[in-house]
């Protein structure tokens, strides 16, 4: 697929809220680099999403049960060529399809999504400190509820953080591919202050439609005014699609760009964005899962090229 405007609004066209300063964006077609390739993670598990611990230059995988609801999630603690440095089991919160770092006051506090439904897929947003040799659970009280109250039914709601604002950002669904995105100040959200009034700015992604069906989202991030999305199916085509925070309805900067990174993974599939500030500069990760011979593994992409 190539890139391009589409612009419009046939579906979500409440107007967005507010607006985010200007910023550069990663151009898709650019300069980028492997820096994990098929590397296990702590657990024979399915890779969902990664976020970074852009402070300690450390990155946390979430990995889920091979076909279970439970909402059981597996977070494996690495430097950033894929060696392990630690884990934690968390039960009960939901598919991991996205996770965000949070480096403050000398300890690492994750958010994840949180209290799985049937479905096993989360129901809120909980942050709580990353403990290595732990297991969670749901109930704890050491999770913190931080689910956003901005007056929209929020279905499946998925934490990201660009670290490059210090925002912190929820992909979640009104209904039925109907998916939005707000962002907050990390400070308010690290409080609790997670309102209508505290949002930086908010609306509507692209609805897919039956595309969607056979091409699943598989995660997102935001570096400044722009959000990033992956979307694809295991052994098939994988989109990168770009979206300007500012804008409304349908509108993207680009839609559906293909990526042929790691084409030859066994059972390849997307999984997981997030923003890693390396020295010398700001890049754009994104996940692949794969197969081979039952050993599940995680690669590691990026784009660094800004335009």
């Amino acid at each position: 697929m190539g890139s391009g405007i589409t612009a419009g609004a046939f579906l979500g066209t409440r107007p967005a809220h507010a607006d985010v300063p200007d910023s550069a964006r990663f151009d898709l077609p650019g300069d980028g680099g492997n820096p994990i390739l098929k590397k296990s993670l702590g657990h024979n598990w399915v890779l969902q999403s990664l976020a970074y611990d852009n402070a300690h230059q450390h990155i946390y995988f979430a990995e889920v049960e091979p076909g279970s609801k439970t909402g059981d999630l597996w977070i494996t603690k690495t430097d950033t060529e894929g060696k392990i440095l630690g884990s934690m089991k968390l039960r009960g919160f939901g598919h991991g399809v996205a996770i965000a770092a949070e480096p403050y006051d000398g300890a690492v506090y994750l958010w994840t999504e949180w209290q799985a439904s049937a479905s096993g897929f989360g129901t809120k947003i909980g942050r709580f400190k990353f403990v290595n040799g732990g297991v969670l659970e749901k109930t704890s009280s050491a999770i913190q509820d931080r689910t956003p109250s901005i007056g929209d039914i929020m279905i499946n709601p998925q934490p990201a953080i660009d670290p490059s604002t210090g925002r912190l950002l929820v992909r979640y669904k009104t209904g039925a591919d109907l998916p939005r995105i707000v962002a907050f100040n990390l400070s308010d959200a690290r409080a609790g202050r997670l309102g209508s009034a505290n949002r930086l700015v908010e609306r509507a992604l692209p609805s897919r439609g039956s595309w969607g069906e056979s091409n699943p989202f598989q995660g997102y991030t935001a570096y400044g005014r722009y959000a990033y999305l992956l979307e694809g199916k295991a052994n098939g085509p994988s989109y990168i699609t770009v979206v300007d925070l500012n804008d409304t309805g349908q509108s993207t900067v680009v839609n559906k760009w293909e990526t042929t990174t790691g084409a030859s993974l066994p059972g390849r599939e997307p999984q997981g964005m997030a923003i890693w500030m390396h020295p010398t500069g700001p890049r754009l990760a994104f996940g692949f899962h794969s197969n081979t011979g039952g050993v599940r593994q995680a690669t590691v992409f990026y784009k660094s090229e800004l335009v």
